[in-house]
């Protein structure tokens, strides 16, 4: 497993040494059933940081993960320019888990219970819940694309994608070769059908026209050459109009040509050819590549499927408000996992966060759930090799007032790279390692209105009023 040693201190010591310093002991591994349960280590592991932050390690978490390492898909493009280290993309999946938290040591769920608050894990073992959160992500699905794992992780293969595969060393940088090792011929990005993990956050394709137009005319690349993009969906954006109209007219001005209506469902390593479906008749055509490069598909995940807790897009089926289950009401969705009618990213998870901390505290309190979800999402569009901005929006097509600011280029946009290449890949650590709450306000954790006619009995004023106990729930 590939960690830094900054990593190993925050994730792996504070555990080994919980209780020296403190009489509070870290929650048991094998109990038999918690006050919450989190599916998933990437933002669910920062969710139960804050949990036990707010209630002062009142509940007893649970988290339950399947694998050891997270990979920080916001950083993917400059990680693939070698703007950022391996180590800043690849964390430590447990360095989200604070001290007292109890984890499964990377054993899985396997079968989810609702009418039984109750999870199985992959191992047999049976844990019962008050209160579940769902935030395993989308689950991808390589297998729907024939030889393409095969391709991927060899070396010498030029097919690529937006995720390193597991199996290759710290010393294997394949994931650069996309944008620095096409030389001529014909280089293809393919987009799966929605939904998908990393929609526009793995559209690296401005980036790498824009290596190949300086390659070109440095006499690096051939000028004989074509770049295709397929595209089986009528979309760039589901629910921007203003981000998805940027993605055409954009495109059309780079002349780089799109094919709409085809799905990528073969790769041949051997001969590299590729073979295409179209969606809508399922004709099958295949052609030779030299470059291609296909964003992750996915599926649904099995145990929400037979738990009966999806909608008929295989994601979880919640309130895109409050981000409770529409039928089970102790169960609650964050992060890609949701079936929400915005641009599921890493960046609109991060605002979930506090909508789910909240709502929880209150459904186990009993009470009404006053956070709500807005929809607001936040994806960098990388524009050249040293040029951003971000698709900006919230729920019912409404643009966010910063959406695609500077996506002309320019001094600014500029700034904006550097600022994102520079600080946020510390930002996500921060976050992380609990420094700070993350946006929007970082160093002041968000809170909601209450109903009216409802007291805050959470706050510092309750200690110094006589008589009154602050309770945390």
């Amino acid at each position: 497993m590939l960690i830094s040693g900054m990593q190993l201190r925050h994730s792996l010591t504070p555990r080994f040494f919980a209780g020296v310093f403190n009489k509070r002991k870290p929650t048991k591994k094998d109990l038999d059933h918690y006050d919450i349960v989190v599916i998933g280590c990437n933002l669910g592991g920062v969710l139960s940081r804050q949990l036990d932050k707010v209630s002062h390690g009142k509940y007893k978490i649970m988290v339950v993960l399947d694998q050891n390492i997270n990979q920080i898909t916001p950083i993917r493009q400059i990680y693939e320019q070698q703007k950022t280290a391996k180590t800043d993309f690849l964390l430590n999946a447990k360095l989200s888990l604070n001290m007292y938290t109890a984890h499964s040591d990377q054993v899985g769920c396997q079968t989810i219970l609702p009418e039984e608050n109750a999870i199985v894990l992959r191992n047999g073992r049976r844990i019962g819940y008050n209160q579940l959160v769902v935030a395993m992500g989308q689950q991808v699905n390589y297998n729907a694309i024939k030889g393409f794992e095969d391709a991927w992780q060899d070396f010498d293969s030029p097919v690529f994608t937006n995720l390193d595969h597991p199996s290759w060393r710290s010393s294997n940088h394949k994931y650069t070769r996309w944008h620095y090792n096409f030389n001529h011929g014909e280089a293809y990005f393919c987009i799966p059908q929605f939904p998908f993990s990393g929609e526009v956050e793995s559209y690296n394709f401005f980036l790498s026209q824009r290596i190949w137009e300086w390659q070109t005319a440095n006499g690096r690349q051939s000028p004989i050459k074509k770049f295709t993009i397929i595209q089986p969906n009528e979309r760039f954006v589901q629910y921007n109009d203003a981000g998805d109209s940027f993605f055409k007219e954009e495109l059309k001005r780079r002349n780089i040509y799109v094919e709409y209506g085809l799905k990528l469902v073969e790769v041949n390593k051997q001969y590299n050819t590729a073979t295409f479906e179209d969606v809508k008749t399922g004709n099958r055509q295949t052609r030779n590549f030299n470059h291609l490069y296909a964003v992750a598909p996915t599926k649904a995940h099995e145990p929400l499927v037979k738990a009966g807790l999806t909608t008929s897009k295989g994601l979880l089926d919640v309130n895109i408000k409050t981000l409770q289950h529409n039928k089970y009401k102790n169960i609650f969705g964050l992060g890609d996992v949701n079936d929400l009618p915005t641009t599921n990213c890493f960046w609109a998870g991060f605002h979930q966060l506090h909508v789910v901390r909240n709502n929880i505290e209150r459904n186990i309190a009993g009470k009404s759930l006053n956070a709500e979800y807005d929809g607001y999402s936040k994806v960098p569009i990388i524009l050249g090799q040293n040029t951003l901005t971000f698709l900006c929006h919230k729920y019912n097509n409404e643009n966010a007032w910063h959406n695609l600011y500077f996506s002309n280029g320019g001094f600014l946009a500029a700034l904006r790279y550097y600022n994102w290449c520079k600080n946020f890949k510390k930002a996500f650590i921060d976050i992380y390692l609990e420094k700070n709450w993350g946006p929007p306000y970082y160093k002041i954790k968000k809170s909601f209105k209450l109903p009216e006619g409802e007291q805050d009995d959470h706050g510092f004023l309750s200690k110094l009023l006589p008589g009154k106990k602050e309770s945390h729930h």
